[in-house]
């Protein structure tokens, strides 16, 4: 596996991608809720359909909620 990144081509997506998307690290509860609610509109989208193009997404937005609430809940 070639692990060489184009970041010619990766720059202009990336900000395509966070255009349409609110994919970024949490970091304030404004964050949180938007994040939430993306994944929230990706579940009912995506359901539990393994092959759906948007299922990668739904875990990293899972794994950035879940990292955000690690370390803001006090429980």
């Amino acid at each position: 596996m070639n692990a060489s990144i184009d970041v010619q081509r990766l720059v202009p997506a990336w900000q395509e991608l966070q255009s349409v998307a609110p994919v970024y690290h949490i970091q304030n509860d404004g964050d949180y809720r938007q994040a939430t609610e993306l994944l929230n509109q990706l579940l009912d989208l995506v359901r539990d359909d393994n092959r759906h193009p948007l299922y990668s997404l739904v875990g990293v937005i899972g794994d950035l909620i879940e990292a955000y609430e690690m370390d803001h809940d006090p429980a």
